[in-house]
């Protein structure tokens, strides 16, 4: 199994991104020698929305900047691309990049900033869900992919880290017709875990210097984690991640365990750290998302199934004081449950999956998760 290294970080300043890109390389002996003589070398970062950046939500400019200066004194042409939430065009990709922060820093560098909205379909033939899946142009000709994701909370997965970052490479809209087509979570992330394993994604990088918790991966509460992990493997970094937070029973991992890409649980071992120095990096009182049971509900649930969970299931509400009818939920609902009526969405109940984007997506945090009062016992 890949290592996990940990590293203590709490803030973004010059210094410390300076001295934490050396650290993210130094276990595989600098990063001239990881590349190994490769060139191409992507970046992916998480720029899901358009919030800023000391909420927690998307990858820090200044984390991003230290990075590609690394890689550059190594050699490489860096790019960096990324298919947020939303439509998948060159005035929206470059929009993201200026919004997050991206053109500002690292427009004095040599790095290529991907704002050309190709796509491509690409086979998966050892799938387990899904068989071919349609991805962004740039992660097709990249030699090598360093993932830098956030560490956060998730309304629909419970967690979202390293694997789940890899979802922005399917461009666009084609996100919400695979949420459709995996409506389920438990299919959903196996989706995501064969999209993982497709790509040449060579190195993990999970930010939880500021990460969020509670209602993510864009409506949450902001978090100072206090941490930053790097690993080969994706699936080893988000299970010392979710131990570190406190969160168990997270869908993704579980599919991983049991495709043997991980273990079943976390510990010191699997870090460069002692057993005091990772005790001290634990969570002790993350907030969960308002969709996940609590307490005894959620043994109910587990022992009597699906009947329970859909009798008592969360779901998006308006908060039409909030709201001012942008659109931008119905237009993006993957099963086009939200219809505009005077203006305003109304959301039809029985049709709803459960996937949450209208709430990732909504600019204004308009859309909240209704949860039974059963649940919060």
């Amino acid at each position: 199994m890949e290592k996990v290294y940990l590293y203590k970080a709490a803030d973004y300043g010059e210094h410390t991104m300076t001295a934490l890109a050396k650290s993210v390389f130094a276990p595989y002996g600098g990063a001239e020698k990881f590349l190994q003589g490769r060139r191409k070398v992507l970046i992916k970062p998480n720029l899901v929305t358009k919030k800023g950046i000391d909420t927690g939500a998307t990858t820090h400019p200044a984390m991003l900047r230290a990075l590609c200066l690394e890689l550059l004194g190594a050699g490489a042409d860096v790019s960096v691309a990324e298919s947020h939430g939303g439509t998948y065009t060159n005035s929206s990709v470059k929009s993201q990049f200026d919004a997050c922060g991206v053109t500002e820093a690292l427009a004095d560098l040599p790095v290529t900033l991907c704002t050309s909205a190709e796509s491509l379909v690409a086979d998966i033939p050892s799938g387990s869900a899904i068989k071919s899946v349609e991805l962004i142009k740039p992660v097709t000709e990249a030699e090598l992919i360093i993932n830098l994701c956030k560490i956060k909370t998730h309304a629909m997965t419970l967690y979202s880290g390293a694997a789940k970052n890899t979802f922005g490479t399917v461009p666009g809209l084609r996100k919400f017709e695979l949420h459709a087509r995996f409506p389920k979570a438990d299919d959903f992330v196996r989706m995501l875990n064969d999209l993982h394993l497709a790509l040449p994604v060579e190195l993990n990088i999970a930010d939880g210097i500021l990460g969020m918790e509670g209602n993510g991966p864009t409506a949450g509460k902001t978090r100072a984690f206090g941490f930053v992990a790097v690993s080969k493997s994706a699936f080893a970094c988000d299970l010392v991640c979710a131990d570190l937070l406190g969160l168990s029973d997270v869908p993704q991992l579980a599919d991983a365990a049991d495709r043997g890409l991980c273990p079943t649980a976390a510990d010191y071992t699997m870090t460069n750290l002692g057993a005091e120095e990772y005790e001290a990096l634990k969570i002790g009182d993350i907030l969960l998302p308002d969709s996940k049971p609590r307490g005894k509900v959620a043994a109910l649930q587990r022992v009597c199934g699906g009947r329970l969970i859909k009798l008592f299931s969360s779901r998006p509400k308006i908060d039409r004081k909030l709201c001012v009818g942008c659109g931008k939920c119905a237009e993006y609902c993957p099963v086009h449950t939200i219809e505009m009526k005077k203006g305003k969405p109304h959301i039809h109940r029985s049709e709803c999956i459960a996937c949450f984007c209208c709430q990732e997506l909504c600019p204004l945090k308009a859309v909240y998760i209704k949860t039974n009062r059963i649940l919060k016992l």
